[in-house]
């Protein structure tokens, strides 16, 4: 019988990381053909083939993964080993029994959406990426503050002056969005969080659009440099006058579950979110 392939992901640069991949390597050895994928190399959407990945470090690790495989269709289990870990499924000491299992039995995936985003400099193609938690649109380290414009399906929406803003999906909500004000999405809710950073008014009021709405971002900044970043990790410098276009990405990030740990026990537990306080 043929050994089922696994990939193992994670940035092979860290010294803890490299810890962590040796216990890995032990769990699966003699029972799967094992590859290794550094995430140090920032390649994205990958053509490879694997019964799973297996990727070791914390949110950022599973986002570059997310990035790297989720076009070949490569379901990915994370292994917490980072600070948060809010993405990650498992933690380390829970690995080698969580290896048997999925040895054993490998469950359906959950699928989460991405997105992906153009950016076009007089209606010419520059970059084309794809993001996992969000595409975001802000000033440079020493510019001043920001001019946008929203579209949304070609209408125009409203005009931000701001510090940028944020087209999140429902992973993400719970990231940078959530920072700026934005809402808390269930993982499988079909929509896209759109929040504003720091706008320059009273009436800051983030917007929560349908999964197929197609967004365009007009950036009308002439003081300075202004990015698009995707996850945090891909940077693109624009101009004055790109035009950012983002929609729901054409194929998903596929996550294996292998707990009973509920969306919202993990809001409780990674991100400290209490209710009412209690009284005597």
């Amino acid at each position: 019988m043929k050994k089922p392939r696994v990939l193992i992901l994670a940035d092979f640069q860290k010294p803890h990381v490299r810890e962590a991949v040796r216990l890995a390597e032990r769990c699966l050895k003699g029972r799967t053909q094992v590859g290794r994928r550094d995430l140090s190399d920032h390649v994205e959407n990958e053509r490879t083939s694997a019964a799973f990945g297996l990727v070791l470090g914390g949110d950022g690790a599973i986002l570059a993964a997310g990035r790297r495989v989720s076009r070949a269709g490569v379901p990915l289990l994370g292994v917490n080993i980072g600070k948060l870990g809010f993405l990650t499924e498992i933690d380390l000491e829970e690995l080698e029994p969580t290896l048997d299992k999925l040895l054993d039995r490998l469950p359906e995936p959950v699928e989460r959406m991405m997105l992906s985003a153009e950016v076009r400099r007089g209606g010419r193609l520059v970059r084309r990426c794809t993001a996992v938690n969000d595409i975001v649109i802000s000033r440079g380290a020493l510019s001043r503050i920001m001019h946008m414009t929203l579209f949304i399906n070609g209408q125009e929406v409203n005009s931000f002056t701001a510090d940028g803003i944020i087209c999140a999906t429902p992973i993400g909500s719970t990231a940078h969005s959530l920072s700026a004000g934005g809402p808390i999405l269930t993982p499988d809710t079909r929509a896209i969080v759109i929040a504003p950073i720091c706008p320059h008014t009273l009436s800051n009021r983030p917007l929560v659009v349908d999964a197929a709405a197609e967004l365009v971002v007009e950036v009308s900044s002439r003081d300075g440099s202004c990015t698009m970043t995707a996850d945090g990790q891909v940077l693109v410098v624009l101009k004055n006058g790109d035009r950012v276009a983002v929609r729901r990405n054409a194929w998903p990030l596929k996550l294996l579950k292998v707990t009973e740990r509920s969306f919202f026990e993990t809001l409780r537990s990674k991100l400290r979110w209490e209710g009412s306080t209690p009284y005597a």
